[in-house]
């Protein structure tokens, strides 16, 4: 009896996936923590060992909602929007004025959205969150 070891799709993206984990992980300890190349490498594969180990078996489907994610500079273009100094912030964040009426307003509706049910929504009850890594004694 002969086992077929063919991968599929999924093994290829996981595959895939942790490579990458292993590689930004070590790209970005070298460059925003000064370790040498040896030590972020081996943190990076051990971090993608970790995420199979602990992960294996789960389906996870990550979320590519770009217009529910604001980048910095939509959120600071919101925060510091007046009457007035749309020009202002078009020639601050190289965009045209246009631009930053359409990024205000599109905050503006994400912001309500989150404060304001829907009419016919059902309401839903904010719930204080903690931090935790869900281990006991550790927090």
């Amino acid at each position: 009896m002969s086992i077929d070891l063919t991968e599929t799709n999924a093994d290829i993206r996981r595959h895939e996936l942790l490579a990458d984990v292993a590689e930004k992980t070590a790209l970005r300890l070298i460059k925003t923590h000064g370790l040498d190349e040896e030590k972020a490498c081996d943190i990076g594969n051990d971090l993608a060992d970790f995420l199979s180990e602990n992960w294996r078996g789960q389906n996870i489907y990550m979320n590519a909602d770009a217009a529910f994610k604001l980048s910095k500079r939509d959120q600071l273009i919101y925060q510091r929007m007046q009457r007035g100094n749309a020009h202002e912030l078009a020639r601050e964040f190289n965009i045209s004025y246009v631009r930053v009426y359409q990024i205000y307003k599109r905050c503006l509706a994400i912001a309500r959205s989150r404060r304001q049910p829907g009419l016919f929504e059902e309401p839903t009850i904010e719930v204080e969150t903690k931090l935790s890594t869900g281990l006991k004694g550790l927090n």
